[in-house]
């Protein structure tokens, strides 16, 4: 494997040219940018070009969190996933998806990306005419590569408009001065998967193997995670069922059975090329699990055999990695800004493969009560599935050292999330509130609504002091793909297939294989294997569920009261934010101030 890692800077041809002779100003040429036809001649300047649009794409920890607009975080601040979540969304406010420093990337983000990767393809087979004979063929070769990683990059970009809006506008071309825009349409839903599909085949032929890229450029492996993960989109319910409201939002006359042998086919292709594994996190022993799984995303580079393909960080250049800044507890001076739903927690199995449900029930004053005839805690975050304690910081959870000045009050680290009561002969003595509870002595306005916050992509080695983190994001890995699979194969009839992959998943993650139905056994991996990662999302939608998941927001308030001496803990839960789940909202709009540009354009169904 090579060493070499991809640190991805905001466009670097803008750099000052100057010339060491003189000559009158109207002779003169740009200062601030290089003429196009010293780029296009000119390898290493094109390369600094197509690095830009790898910038473009703002992948990974550059935007909230799309776990905010699904069953899996609550965010704090107004940066636009309570419009969403609220039901509220409309052509004229689609935020979060307006784009911005902290919002999600947006329409005109993504079309701005493709025009630049569409000059770019439409001018690279001419870079290595302007080297001499004797280079040529070298140049030809690195070219290849290069056009490669721009139809990869175009593909994802049109893989994200699909997943966001259905069928968009198809510029295979870059657009001029001049251009009649007035005559673009939308694709349709199938013509849009049916390009992505073609750039990701032609990326693919000319593409190479990991162990022969430069990390974070894209390879064979990451255009194919990407044909794998959009036909599974395409073949699912939400647009493959028949009963799409609109040729732009699904398949016309889907031929259903056909559409999951290519998703099954295009991750049995990643599977196939054999450059990829599971990583180890040490099963069938649970601590060890728990401790690995949360490691594996603390990662600062992407050469794990799991990693496909992502996104590295740098502290000093770059786009910037704070996540532990965004995300931690407010006792380390942190902002908890995407905080996991009590929702999430309880769908975390038992460690033997049960439902949490079968062992707590809430009450009617909302207080979790063990029923269980195995587990016999009252303290409902013993005996987890271990993946829980890898991604969730809860009360009681170890964490890391505290500032200075609260290291007496807390020598180890924990997070700290419960009220403790002292009550002596009926007289309350003391009430002392947790140090990450939104009453505690730091900044308690960025403490938690939920009364949780991530761990998962936190790095624990992180100095409180420090906003920025280098932790890589993991655009694609194969656990990824290997949940692709089995769910086509599912989808196909080939149980025993799809039962052994979902069981790799589970075993790896040091739990028994499922038993039960197997759609429910899948979903689950699904939502626990891949939480936070962005993919819950795109799967409530693409299963049609996301009235029965987006529902209000709960958390937890915990409450240690000790009377007299004996001492009981008491777990309520609590709602957080109420939500809205309607039917039009299996749909971004497109954004009335694009449709002003382009009136022709249809607008999605309900908006």
């Amino acid at each position: 494997m090579k060493n070499y890692k991809l640190s991805i800077n905001v466009f670097l041809l803008l750099l000052l040219f100057t010339s060491c002779k003189k000559t009158s100003i109207l002779d003169s040429s740009p200062q601030d940018k290089y003429s196009d036809a010293l780029l296009w001649a000119d390898i290493n300047l094109v390369d600094a070009y197509l690095l830009d649009t790898y910038h473009g794409i703002r992948m990974g920890f550059t935007q909230t969190l799309l776990s905010s607009v699904s069953d899996e975080t609550h965010e704090s601040f107004t940066h636009g996933p309570e419009i969403y979540v609220a039901g509220s969304t409309t052509a004229d406010n689609t935020s979060p998806w307006d784009g911005g420093e902290y919002n999600f990337t947006a329409w005109s983000d993504y079309f701005l990306n493709i025009q630049k990767l569409n000059t770019f393809i439409s001018k690279i087979d001419q870079v290595a005419d302007a080297y001499p004979a004797t280079d040529q063929a070298a140049i030809k070769s690195k070219s290849d590569v290069m056009k490669g990683e721009a139809l990869f990059l175009r593909a994802y970009c049109y893989g994200q408009l699909v997943r966001i809006y259905g069928g968009v506008p198809l510029m295979k071309e870059p657009a001029k001065l001049g251009d009649d825009f007035n005559s673009i349409l939308r694709g349709t839903f199938e013509e849009t998967i049916n390009f992505i599909v073609g750039d990701c085949d032609a990326a693919n032929s000319l593409l190479l193997d990991k162990d022969e890229t430069v990390l974070g450029r894209a390879t064979k492996g990451a255009a194919l995670a990407l044909k794998s993960r959009t036909l599974l989109f395409a073949a699912s319910d939400l647009t493959a069922d028949g009963s799409a409201k609109s040729k732009y939002v699904g398949y016309v006359s889907p031929n259903r059975n056909a559409l999951w042998l290519a998703a099954k086919n295009a991750a049995k292709a990643v599977i196939d090329l054999q450059d990829y594994q599971l990583a180890n996190f040490g099963a069938p022993d649970k601590a060890e699990v728990s401790k690995n799984y949360y490691i594996f995303f603390k990662t600062k580079d992407l050469s794990n055999s799991e990693i496909i393909w992502g996104k590295m960080y740098s502290k000093s250049s770059g786009d910037v990695n704070q996540m532990n800044q965004w995300n931690g507890g407010n006792g380390w001076d942190q902002w908890a800004s995407n905080a996991p739903l009590q929702n999430l927690v309880d769908s975390y199995q038992m460690e033997d493969g049960t439902d949490f449900s079968s062992h707590f029930k809430v009450d009617a004053q909302g207080l979790y009560q063990n029923i269980s005839d195995k587990y016999t805690s009252a303290d409902p975050y013993q005996s987890r599935d271990p993946r829980f304690y890898g991604s969730i910081l809860y009360d009681g959870a170890p964490w890391r050292p505290r500032p200075a000045s609260l290291q007496p009050r807390d020598p180890i680290g924990n997070y700290d999330r419960r009220t403790r009561i002292v009550i002596n002969n009926g007289t309350t003595v003391s009430t002392t509130f947790g140090l990450d509870t939104r009453q505690g002595p730091v900044s308690p306005w960025n403490g938690s609504f939920t009364g949780y916050v991530m761990k998962k992509m936190v790095d624990d080695g992180v100095n409180f002091n420090l906003q920025n983190n280098e932790n890589a994001w993991i655009e694609f890995r194969y656990a990824e793909v290997l949940l692709n699979y089995a769910e086509a194969s599912l989808e196909l009839g080939e149980n025993g297939e799809a039962t052994n992959t979902i069981n790799q998943i589970r075993n790896r993650a040091g739990m028994a294989n499922f038993v039960g139905d197997a759609k429910m056994a899948l979903r689950y991996e699904r939502k626990i294997e891949l939480v936070f990662e962005n993919s819950r999302w795109y799967d409530i939608r693409r299963w049609k569920i996301l009235e029965q998941t987006l529902t209000d927001a709960l958390g937890v308030d915990i409450t240690e009261t000790n009377t007299n001496g004996v001492v009981k803990t008491a777990w309520k839960q609590i709602s957080v934010e109420k939500r809205q789940a309607k039917a039009k909202m299996y749909w971004i709009p497109i954004p009335n101030e694009e449709r002003r540009k382009a009136p022709q354009l249809e607008q999605n169904p309900e908006y």
